[in-house]
């Protein structure tokens, strides 16, 4: 079939400030403002006399910090003008809340306007909208500062930790104002912390208002840091999943010698455990670093090996069969990993992050792979996202790179989603994929990086087995160890999947077998001790994902000035979800094969070309301002309109908006469209703009306007990767030749500073038929 160019798409000159639906709902009736305002007014008096109590930190000023549950969400810029910042969002309709006025007084004010009662031709008395909506005010207390891991650990409260035992933990700040008060901020909490006995091993102060302290505390000091009200949350360190250290050898004899890639190959980032100078490898690479550099570059635990060889080879099983290694891209190692399978022992994760990706970018590097998940293996809970992923988005949005990262791999053992005994994984697979246990954990909940799922690459079998050894799953079904979404304010995660190899029941020992102990259940990559064998194999998300950003990598070799959005969105568009995995899921919901593989896995051949029959329309590096909405046109050619046989198209749209990991709403910006047919431009700009007080209500669209995408606006809507489809059966001319794509741009919590949300879209038109529907767009394009 031939390969042909995609084409653009059309972006009309015309925006608009876009409606936006009235507030659903009203707070509840409190009966009497003047009763409930006394109940509020106490509630404040205790919460502030439980903080006067607390230890001071000399140099902070006394501020107040409050924890608020609302029955209805109030606007940010209520709290702003009562003199309250909202510092964070957690489940559960809760806010937490900072002033530097320990008396409250413009919140004060505010509630005595309020407990008047509604004056004259009031509904609802003053501030209403504020005051209704609280449920309970109180103090962030000892237990709320208790991280997820920390949890995990077993410590509960306070009385749970030994004040006898040692303890390594990143101690997070709240945020303040500008970047000279939080340096000012950490001065003094260092002070406090050495004060008290404890050792500051390293500090991150980032321009996004995550602030980080890795400290070494004995449990009495802990307890007291606990209580300390500049502190938002303390954790133990994140540990890297690197699986298992010693794989068993596959040997692979007299193999020629790799090629090398071309100078001008494209890039791809491996942050990891470090690499060897593997033979197979080393000609595609061309750097090894650590960060920090103490840590050196060998790959002593073997997984940065593992990853680099599908990051640089895609599919190393099809090497092996042609006898032929010839990588199509470049690979630069980053060792983050010490000697002992842990982070650096001083420097936190998201300080490590950010100089390990600020080294790659330095070196024109655009895709960076990092295959790595906390082995606490904490399941996403819907809370906050944490500072890690955190930091992975915000240097993707800053810096325009694709970041892959796994989904992360499921434990065994007592952890086990499908029981304690790994015989149960037979019985009750794949019934346990979707359950909360089997979570994404972190750092699969950055939204701005690719999240990847991994999908089996057969059954897993060896050729010659004994009745001892089960498969658990078939090609393309979902593998085992997978972990599944929703990912922050339930957004589509994993985006995307790829083959990760499977898992095998093997009633000898009894375990769950992967790759890492039989090598037709894994994915053949690279042995690190390669003096002892060339090839190994290995199961999980950490071989799905270097496989995506080696198809991202050749995408960008294609199109070498596309942003990250633009490769995100060739990506999406181009997955599938395969059918065996769906059937295989059939029974657990319509959203199970969604929230374990996205949009399903990427084919490459069809994001890098157009067909006769298949046509991409892309537009890349798209701005549109907050709160406006902006309009593409779909031409639709007459043949695909009218000529007999299932078509479709697809929208898929990527941006890369500020986040922050305090906020349970962790977008600043939300991105959506609509597809819309048999209507002209000036009706939906008509239909979708802001109108003024006294302007004339607005026409509805006739229902057959909105096309059903699948998935909806409602289920994508959070997602800053979000791909969709709706499918054609009949003669569909009767809408007309154009059809329109209306994107829509929503302010959430970003400031007045951030005008503009940059993006891309893409929009595929198919027809089953074998029709010629490039010529005629490129035709009507060019006129």
């Amino acid at each position: 079939m031939a390969k042909l160019p995609h084409l653009q798409l059309q972006r009309l000159d015309r925006t608009e400030d876009r409606r936006k639906p009235p507030a659903p709902v009203s707070p509840p009736d409190r009966g009497s403002a003047s009763g409930y305002g006394e109940t509020i007014k106490a509630k404040i008096d205790a919460a502030a006399a439980e903080q006067a109590a607390l230890p001071k930190i000399e140099g902070i000023d006394p501020e107040l910090i409050l924890k608020v549950k609302l029955a209805l969400a109030v606007e940010k810029d209520e709290w702003r003008r009562a003199g309250l910042t909202v510092l964070a969002q957690e489940p559960g309709g809760i806010l937490v809340l900072f002033t530097n006025d320990a008396e409250l007084k413009s919140f004060r004010g505010r509630l005595a306007e309020y407990q008047k009662g509604a004056q004259g031709d009031q509904k609802q008395p003053s501030y209403n909208g504020v005051f209704a909506s609280i449920d309970d005010i109180c103090s962030v207390t000892d237990e709320d500062r208790i991280g997820p891991r920390l949890r995990a650990s077993g410590v509960n409260s306070v009385d749970n930790i030994d004040g006898r035992a040692s303890f390594t933990v990143d101690i997070e700040l709240w945020d303040a104002p500008a970047q000279l008060d939080r340096l000012v901020r950490v001065q003094h909490l260092v002070k406090h912390i050495e004060g008290a006995g404890g050792e500051i091993l390293s500090r991150y102060v980032g321009n996004a208002g995550l602030i980080i302290l890795r400290a070494w505390l004995r449990g009495s000091v802990l307890k007291s840091a606990l209580a300390l009200p500049p502190v938002s949350r303390i954790d133990l360190r994140p540990i890297p999943d690197l699986g298992e250290r010693e794989p068993p050898v596959v040997t692979l004899a007299d193999v020629p010698a790799a090629i090398a890639p071309p100078a001008n190959a494209p890039l791809i980032g491996v942050i990891d455990s470090g690499s060897s100078e593997h033979p197979l490898l080393a000609p595609s690479l061309v750097e090894s670093l650590g960060v920090p550099a103490a840590l050196g570059t060998a790959d002593i635990w073997g997984h940065g090996t593992k990853v680099a060889g599908i990051a640089a080879f895609g599919d190393l099983r099809e090497c092996v069969e042609s006898q032929t290694f010839a990588s199509p891209v470049r690979i630069i190692s980053v060792k983050v990993v010490n000697d002992q399978g842990e982070f650096d022992d001083t420097a936190t994760i998201s300080e490590q992050m950010e100089q390990a990706i600020r080294a790659l970018h330095q070196r024109e590097c655009r895709i960076i792979n990092i295959a790595l998940g906390d082995q606490h293996r904490v399941p996403y809970d819907g809370g906050r996202v944490s500072p890690w992923a955190a930091t992975l988005d915000a240097l993707a949005r800053e810096l325009d790179l694709v970041i892959v990262v796994s989904a992360g791999n499921s434990a065994g053992g007592s952890r086990a989603p499908w029981g304690p005994q790994a015989e149960q994984i037979t019985q009750i697979y794949p019934k346990y994929l979707v359950s909360p246990e089997n979570r994404i954990v972190e750092p699969a909940t950055a939204a701005i990086a690719l999240t990847v799922g991994s999908v089996a690459h057969a059954n897993g079998l060896p050729p010659e087995h004994g009745a001892e050894l089960r498969a658990i799953t078939t090609f393309k079904g979902p593998t085992p160890i997978t972990r599944a979404g929703p990912g922050a304010n339930s957004s589509i995660k994993p985006d995307l999947a790829d083959f990760g190899g499977t898992c095998l029941f093997d009633g000898m020992i009894p375990r769950v077998a992967t790759g890492d102990h039989y090598s037709s259940a894994g994915m053949l990559t690279l042995r690190a001790d390669y003096l002892k064998g060339l090839l190994t194999s290995a199961t999980g998300t950490s071989m799905a994902a270097p496989r995506v950003a080696y198809k991202a990598a050749l995408l960008l070799r294609a199109l070498p000035s596309a942003s990250a959005n633009m490769i995100r969105a060739l990506l999406a568009l181009s997955a599938d979800i395969p059918h065996e995995a769906v059937q295989c899921l059939a029974s657990l919901g319509d959203d199970a094969p969604r929230r374990c593989f996205g949009s399903g896995v990427p084919d490459l051949a069809r994001a890098l070309d157009s067909e006769e029959r298949r046509v991409i329309l892309i537009a890349d590096k798209q701005e549109l301002a907050t709160d406006q909405f902006a309009l593409f046109r779909v031409p639709l050619p007459k043949q695909f309109q009218s000529t007999k046989g299932k078509r479709h198209i697809r929208v898929s749209l990527a941006f890369d908006p500020p986040v922050r990991h305090t906020r349970l709403e962790y977008l600043g910006i939300r991105l959506n469209y609509h597809l819309l047919r048999g209507v002209t431009p000036d009706e939906i700009f008509e239909f979708f703009r802001h109108r003024t007080k006294g302007e004339a209500k607005f026409e509805e669209l006739a229902s057959t306007a909105k096309c059903g995408l699948v998935p909806s606006r409602d289920v994508r809507g959070t997602s800053t990767l979000q791909a969709s489809k709706f499918t054609m059966k009949r003669n569909i001319d009767q809408y007309g030749d154009d059809y329109y794509l209306a994107v829509f741009a929503d302010r959430r919590w970003a400031g007045e500073e951030i005008t503009h949300q940059r993006f891309a879209v893409a929009v595929e038109l198919e027809h089953e038929a074998e029709i010629n529907i490039h010529q005629q767009l490129r035709v009507r394009i060019r006129a």
